[in-house]
């Protein structure tokens, strides 16, 4: 049985497939990502990767995926421009209502799989505000690729580079590999040989915050000329094999919710 997906579907056939399926609902950004990518990749790259975990997924379990959320919380992108954020209270609002209607279609199992960093810390807390204080009976759960996926993004080797990152090697090979038309090439930043100081405020077991490090990095992490269509096309087969496992496991361990 292939992965179905939301939108191509009446109503009655949803209502039908609803009890025993896993509901994906992708969550993007919408925001900058350095002069040489577009402002949609990390929707486009969720919606490939939800969809084609999905497919592989649909072989062991049943599972539906729904139009992805091509917003999120990215107010630390605004500086720069190109960016449509969300405020992270109406964020989780939105994702708790989005899981209170999918409930209501009658979908017991809901998984978030999340493709922006920001989106992380909110989904969180719309997983625990349905579950804890909604009690919403459902079996609810959110990732995000690079954490479904950490053992495979541990084993890339990429020179140093953040796995993902942001607009340099790693998310430019996968736009490479998914959509190579929106890449300006021409207007790849400089080669570099430090990493920009975004990538490197974090220290060992937490996560730094920092005023003006987005702005002093050029909202960039890392040199995006060692950027290539054939390492995009590798990670992005890897992490939708790793993906499809979280997705099997997370049904299964919902069976009988």
């Amino acid at each position: 049985m292939a992965a179905l997906i939301f939108d191509e579907l009446t109503r009655a056939e949803l209502r039908a497939v609803a009890p025993d399926a896993t509901v994906v609902v992708p969550i993007g950004s919408t925001e900058q990502h350095g002069p040489h990518l577009p402002v949609g990749v990390d929707a486009a790259v969720i919606t490939h990767l939800a969809r084609a975990a999905a497919t592989v997924a649909s072989a062991a379990v049943p599972v539906v995926v729904t139009p992805t959320l091509p917003f999120g919380f990215a107010h630390h992108h605004l500086p720069f421009g190109g960016t449509i954020s969300i405020s992270m209270r109406v964020y989780v609002d939105v994702l708790v209502d989005i899981a209170t209607s999918l409930a209501a279609d009658g979908f017991r199992r809901i998984l978030f799989v999340n493709g922006h960093g920001g989106n992380a810390v909110p989904a969180d807390a719309a997983v625990d505000r349905l579950a804890y204080e909604q009690s919403l009976d459902v079996h609810v759960a959110a990732t995000s690729y690079w954490t479904a996926a950490a053992d495979v993004l541990a084993a890339l080797d990429l020179d140093d580079a953040p796995k993902p990152g942001h607009a340099g090697s790693f998310e430019t090979s996968l736009l490479l590999a998914l959509r190579p038309e929106l890449v300006r090439t021409d207007a790849l930043p400089a080669s570099e040989e430090r990493l920009q100081p975004l990538a490197s405020q974090d220290v060992p077991g937490g996560t730094v915050r920092h005023p003006g490090v987005w702005q002093a990095s050029d909202g960039r992490t890392d040199d995006s000329r060692l950027a290539s269509a054939a390492v995009g096309e590798r990670i992005l087969a890897e992490i939708a094999e790793a993906l499809s496992a979280f997705i099997v496991a997370f049904h299964k361990a919902g069976e009988g919710s």
